[in-house]
């Protein structure tokens, strides 16, 4: 639970602890960014990983992490980077981080309502703040306009040597993420309410649910008694199973109106396979008119199905969305990107 990338004796190398509950997509979209902040860091400084184990119960987590921070890393680190608000609670809490200067990353809807007090002089005292997106910085200082500079610097996604030709895939939308009560954000009823609009233009399309969650029984049992035609559900699959559906499809629907990036859309895009998002939300900041997504008016069923018809119902002008994401996606969106813009955020807090 506790590793480190060794340093080779350079002395220009900096001893750096990355505080995570986990890396990879077992942790959601935080793992997935955590991993390419470890991958960044570990390919230039030394790296500590002090792991928070989100699955134990809370009463263990904290003595873990403590013990870890303290006992497990007799060597003090140069900075300290939380990849959480959560987390970054701790520094304030153990002794043996006093006077280390800390990062914290901001991903979301953690910050989009007042923080309490304790979150709230976490952040106030950390020496830079770094999020994914300009609309996850502005939502965060509607509810909480107290908060310090916070430096910008958008995600990338691996590069994909082999983007797909949409113009041969038939009429299938995919939909990919978790599906939780907690988070009906992310659109599947309206994309639920806009499918008996699509099929009766399109009467062969599907459309494939990717993602299980405790929301998921309701979504299947609104399917059933609607009667929705062409709608599957696959639950939980591996990245690779997942990737490949996406493939397959025409079209990705995203209209998310939580998102503080939206991986799910720049993953698809990278392919080469477009998708449909919301007007005013991130989508419209990372992929401004004319660079291949299609933005929605509004999140309600007959918005969403003006806006995914097009390309359900025109291969080839699937196609050319495709096209145009892919490019905007290998301009900014890879991860060596966010490697580059994540080192030159920190640089400034190391000798």
């Amino acid at each position: 639970m506790f590793s480190m990338a060794m340093s080779h004796g350079d002395p220009l190398r900096h001893r750096i602890a990355l505080v995570t509950s986990g890396l990879g997509t077992r942790y959601g979209g935080i793992g997935v960014v955590d991993r390419m902040i470890a991958s960044a860091l570990a390919a230039n400084h030394e790296l500590l990983l002090w792991e928070h184990p989100a699955f134990w119960p809370r009463f263990l987590r904290i003595p873990a992490i403590a013990w870890r921070t303290g006992i497990g890393g007799l060597k003090r680190p140069d900075l300290v980077i939380y990849d959480h608000v959560h987390l970054a609670v701790l520094h304030t809490l153990i002794p043996t981080l006093k006077g280390i200067p800390y990062v914290v990353f901001i991903h979301g809807v953690e910050l989009w309502e007042p923080l309490p007090e304790r979150r709230r002089r976490a952040l106030e005292g950390a020496d830079l703040l770094v999020t994914n997106s300009a609309t996850t910085a502005n939502e965060a200082r509607k509810a909480n306009p107290w908060l310090p500079d916070i430096k910008v610097t958008w995600l990338g996604v691996p590069r994909q040597s082999e983007p797909v030709d949409v113009s041969k895939s038939p009429p299938v939308g995919v939909m990919v993420g978790r599906i939780l009560k907690i988070e009906r954000y992310k659109g599947h009823d309206a994309v639920l309410d806009a499918w008996p609009i699509i099929r009766s233009a399109v009467p062969g399309a599907r459309l494939i649910i990717v993602g299980t969650g405790d929301d998921e029984d309701r979504l299947r049992e609104r399917v059933s008694n609607e009667r929705r035609r062409g709608v599957d559900f696959c639950g939980r699959l591996t990245d690779a199973q997942r990737d490949e559906i996406v493939r397959s499809g025409r079209l990705l629907f995203f209209p998310s109106t939580g998102e503080g990036f939206g991986l799910a859309g720049v993953e698809a895009a990278s392919a080469g396979v477009p998708f449909v998002g919301l007007a005013g939300t991130v989508t419209e900041e990372l992929f401004p008119p004319g660079t291949g997504a299609v933005l929605a008016k509004k999140g309600d069923g007959q918005s969403i199905a003006e806006a995914a018809l097009p390309a359900l119902s025109d291969a080839q002008h699937a196609a050319q969305l495709g096209q145009a994401a892919r490019a905007r996606v290998e301009e900014y969106f890879l991860e060596e990107h966010f490697e580059k813009r994540f080192l030159e955020a920190i640089a400034p807090l190391m000798p």
